[in-house]
């Protein structure tokens, strides 16, 4: 098993980089190109080699974190390589655990390609499981974890008026959107999910 790669980001494709490791060319599937730096410093990249009957592709992510995610989502039942990468991409760790530790259908059926049976399911075959995984909270802060900045959120926008399944949709899309950002607040996450800006609410 190939564990992880260690060389130059050479060229980026849609859903792909490939990865120069002593004069070898690996063509590796990642959440989101755009984590990835064109340039000839080296970049560990972690990984996942899939093997199946009809296909071997190679994996790769930015931290241990997310390849063990990864490899928990994909051995659940519905869930194959692309879906998770989308659940990565999509949502991020900590906010996919919270989704499914909460049951929250609204919010798991919002990553492109799964719909509400399969977001029952994966609630049904990922709730335990996830409750042992340990995500590191970097995005907001050594001191609070990512479910109560999600729930301040949440009650701010329905103390507002809105419906509980809208401002569940206004927070993940605002959380989708400013998850980048090194630093961010409940109230720069209120602020964005009541935005103009706020287009890929569904």
């Amino acid at each position: 098993m190939i564990s992880f790669l260690n060389g130059t980001v050479e060229s980026k494709e849609t859903g792909s980089i490939v990865i120069d490791v002593n004069g070898v060319g690996y063509l590796v599937h990642v959440p989101s190109v755009d984590k990835f730096i064109l340039s000839q410093d080296k970049q560990m990249i972690f990984t996942h080699l899939y093997i199946r009957e009809d296909r071997i592709a190679l994996y790769g992510f930015l931290s241990k974190n997310e390849r063990d995610f990864f490899k928990i989502l994909i051995d659940a039942p519905g869930i194959g390589p692309r879906v998770a990468l989308n659940i990565i991409a999509d949502m991020g760790l900590e906010e996919f655990q919270y989704a499914v530790l909460e049951e929250d259908l609204n919010l798991i059926s919002s990553v492109s390609g799964i719909g509400s049976k399969l977001a029952k399911k994966i609630v049904l075959e990922l709730k335990e499981k996830l409750k042992q995984f340990r995500i590191s909270h970097d995005l907001i802060g050594k001191d609070r974890g990512k479910k109560d900045f999600i729930y301040d959120g949440i009650e701010a926008l329905k103390a507002l008026g809105y419906s509980d399944k809208e401002a569940k949709q206004r927070i993940a899309s605002a959380v989708k959107k400013l998850k980048n950002q090194k630093m961010m607040t409940v109230e720069d996450l209120i602020k964005y999910a009541l935005s103009k800006n706020n287009t890929t609410i569904k």
